[in-house]
């Protein structure tokens, strides 16, 4: 039996359509992993090693990115009714402000005060946004034998 069994098995889905589940709905290390490349992104950005071009407009938008297109996606219609989800939705989003700020103030007021600012708000949200996956995954899982 494979992850994406076992997790469906799991008494968080009994009674629930799970249809068009899948592995990633479940992979709530994924979306740890994902999130947390973000601050290597704008870290080598304000650097100037990074190979990208940041848009602070764009990077603001808390549903551009693949964990919010999961979060805004198939992540709200099956667990959109736990206040935890709820929670990290609301973290997503903070968390992108933050990081479109992050952007925002280097091109502003330079390397200096957007590591600072790096280093701040946007840690904090980062960990917020964290904390609250695995908080889900800690409800949706139950507990561990």
């Amino acid at each position: 039996m494979g992850l994406f069994d076992f997790m469906r098995g799991l008494s968080f889905f009994q009674g629930h359509n799970t249809e068009g589940l899948t592995n990633d709905d479940v992979d709530f290390g994924k979306w740890v992993a994902i999130h947390r490349k973000w601050r290597n992104r704008l870290s080598d950005y304000i650097q100037g090693v990074g190979q990208e071009e940041l848009d602070e407009t764009v990077i603001c938008r808390d549903d551009r990115c693949e964990l919010g297109t999961w979060i805004h996606g198939s992540g709200s219609r099956f667990y959109g009714g736990l206040p935890v989800f709820g929670k990290l939705r609301d973290h997503h989003a903070r968390f992108h402000r933050c990081a479109g700020d992050v952007v925002r103030i280097y091109k502003n007021e330079g390397r200096q005060a957007a590591t600072k600012a790096l280093h701040t708000e946007f840690d904090l949200a980062s960990l917020k946004v964290v904390e609250h996956i695995e908080s889900l995954a800690r409800e949706v899982e139950g507990p561990q034998a």
